[in-house]
């Protein structure tokens, strides 16, 4: 099934395609958990699953019908989850010597399915039926192995945790509480793990603080825990829901920078000067106060004229945000601003409104000062090896290259030579001429950015400027950070939703007490499969994020059927052209069979349909407008037609 590794046979070569294959083994399976509809077909149970990419139903031999876990069998047409069978041991390759090459064309009886090897399984849980309450939540974090509660071993352990024992923390740690510090994050926002201080110093420069919430503190490796943090990796929001990295005791209390209440936190106290560069820096454990909870929208007002106590520091800040901003970009380093559907669910969790995300002044102000940090914390280890070089002056280690500390780092490589060939051949069909003279560098992209600012499609140019780029990972590795133009960077400041930060964290502690570890290389070892774990996490987060979403946008759309709105060709193939609703950023498909003055061909070079007679073109970038003709939200595809 799709995802699945396997080992494949070649069963003849076609000229200029594909070559022709046969299953031989499937090694390992990528989905061991399917959700999907419980049917009954000519006597025989089986499972259709949700996921469109998952073609084929699940077989259910009568004895695994019942739910292992107890309770009645479906009914027809519930949801259920099925735990798949285990690989089954197959034959290897066959490697017989003189065998014929089939002439293209000729029918293949090797690779034709077999029956006896239809995926089956054994159903584990009965979620429901589709119509019931919050199904469908459960229904993608199942299917994407999403937990969503935690283990008896991880709560008990999370209630027994005291609370910080000010007193003796601020013995050991710097005491910060007199320094006026605040948390700004979405109104909603329950767990907040950043706070931010800024000072002006007698010598005109200035001292900004970022104070990171300590879930080391409480959090202790290979505690249960830990093991549990370790697995999830990272939190995952679906619209209005979060599946938490760590339980509600810790993410919303225990942790969480909650206005005056005394928290243990990691604080990275940065002298920034004029040019917006970071002239000095201490990373200390600290204990702070909190002295206010801003949502963005009451910094954006501040900024804006409206009144508080902490305006004149709100000021400051904003204008060293900018600061950095400009040093940045100055650098190099790209700053996309691609809106994002916002979607708003009634408590039954039916979609009521969606909306373009707006990016205000005070979410840069915050990226800005976390981009910083991150980047201090990260030039800091890099840093360490070569101190240590220095202090070591035998003639032994003299001129050796330094060693880099184990540690984890955020990574982004440069774009693959293909992706980029595509990217500016896709500008080139919109009417940008942008020549190229060596490797492309980020400055290339903050350049085509400023290019495109005032035009029309300047959103579905960034959306495909970003389709291009490779994907960030974490690594042990400091590769660099291509979109950022930073020579290194990290994840420090969100702990409570990132197990790789709290690893980080624990490696600063570790590294300020102790110094390097004697058997590095196996601690790298370790830090490199957290890396691997986490970045993988991330995708599945990702995936479950885009699907919630899409599914809640096409019950959105369920209720606009026939309604007219404009939008912008986001996709061209051959079968069609993919629109995008300007006013909800939500996309449908234009079927080419919709397109009932011509016929088009597809003109994949140039991005377009182009009609026959007519010569009329539909491209890349295009605007239209377009009629919804229906909607599916099982499929979670909607199709569209043009309104002319």
């Amino acid at each position: 099934m799709d995802g699945d590794t396997v080992v494949a046979e070649i069963v003849r070569e076609v000229k200029d395609k594909n070559p022709v294959g046969r299953i031989v083994e499937v090694t390992e399976r990528a989905t061991t958990e399917i959700v999907g509809i419980f049917r009954r077909a000519d006597g025989r149970a089986v499972v259709i699953p949700e996921d469109d990419e998952l073609k084929r139903p699940v077989a259910i031999p009568e004895n695994r019908v019942q739910p292992s876990a107890g309770g009645k069998p479906p009914k027809e047409g519930q949801l259920v989850v099925v735990q798949r069978e285990p690989a089954p041991k197959t034959s290897k390759p066959s490697r017989r010597r003189g065998s014929r090459t089939k002439p293209e064309g000729a029918r293949d009886d090797t690779a034709a399915p077999n029956r006896a090897d239809a995926p089956t399984g054994r159903i584990v849980e009965v979620l429901g039926s589709p119509n019931d309450k919050g199904i469908d939540l459960r229904i993608i974090a199942r299917s994407k192995g999403l937990p969503l509660s935690f283990p008896k071993a991880v709560d008990t352990e999370a209630r027994a945790i005291k609370p910080l024992n000010a007193k003796t923390e601020a013995k050991r740690r710097e005491d910060l509480r007199k320094l006026d510090c605040f948390t700004i994050d979405p109104k909603t926002a329950k767990d907040f793990d950043d706070a931010v201080s800024l000072t002006q110093l007698a010598n005109g420069m200035f001292e900004l603080g970022v104070h990171i919430a300590d879930v080391s503190h409480y959090v202790k490796e290979d505690s249960a825990l830990d093991r549990e943090a370790r697995e999830r990796a990272t939190s995952v929001y679906l619209v209005q829901h979060v599946i938490p990295m760590l339980p509600e005791r810790l993410s919303n209390d225990l942790c969480s920078l909650r206005p005056n209440e005394d928290r243990p936190a990691f604080s990275v106290m940065m002298t920034i000067n004029s040019r917006g560069e970071v002239k000095d820096y201490r990373i200390v454990e600290s204990i702070i106060r909190s002295k206010h909870r801003f949502a963005y929208e009451d910094v954006e007002e501040i900024i804006h004229g409206g009144k508080h106590r902490y305006a004149p520091t709100i000021h400051l800040m904003m204008m060293v945000s900018l600061l950095l901003r400009r040093q940045r970009e100055q650098t190099g380093s790209i700053d996309f601003d691609v809106p994002e559907a916002v979607i708003l669910l009634d408590r039954n969790g039916v979609p009521y409104e969606v909306r373009p995300s707006e990016r205000l002044d005070a979410h840069r102000l915050v990226e800005e000062f976390m981009l910083v940090a991150n980047r201090t914390i990260a030039r800091h280890m890099v840093a360490k090896a070569t101190q240590q070089q220095s202090e070591k002056s035998s003639r032994r280690r003299r001129g050796k290259k330094p060693q880099p500390w184990p540690f984890v780092y955020r990574v982004h490589e440069k774009p693959k030579e293909a992706d980029v060939h595509a990217f500016l051949s896709l500008l080139e069909s919109l009417g940008i001429q942008y020549r190229v003279t060596g490797e492309l560098e980020p400055d290339d992209y903050r350049k085509i950015m400023d290019i495109i600012e005032n035009l029309e499609f300047k959103d579905f140019v960034e959306k495909v400027a970003l389709r291009s780029m490779t994907k960030a990972v974490y690594s042990t590795e400091n590769l660099g950070h291509f979109g950022l133009a930073f020579d290194a960077y990290t994840h420090f400041t969100s702990p409570i939703r990132r197990y790789a930060d709290l690893v980080v964290h624990r490696l600063l502690k570790q590294y300020a007490a102790d110094g390097r570890p004697k058997d590095d290389e196996k601690l790298r070892a370790d830090l490199q499969s957290i890396c691997d774990h986490s970045t993988a996490r991330e995708i599945r987060a990702v995936d479950a994020e885009r699907e919630y979403t899409r599914l809640k946008a096409m019950e959105f759309l369920a209720g606009k059927v026939g309604e007219t709105y404009d939008g912008v060709i986001a996709g061209v193939t051959s079968f069609g052209v993919f629109v995008e609703i300007t006013h909800y950023l939500i996309e449908g498909l234009v079927h080419v069979s919709e397109l009932k003055d011509d016929h088009y061909d597809f003109d994949k070079e140039n991005y377009q349909l182009v009609g026959k007679k007519t010569k009329r073109v539909f491209r890349l970038g295009d605007r239209v407008r377009v009629r919804i003709k229906d909607v599916s939200t099982q499929e979670r595809k909607a199709n569209f037609v043009l309104a002319e």
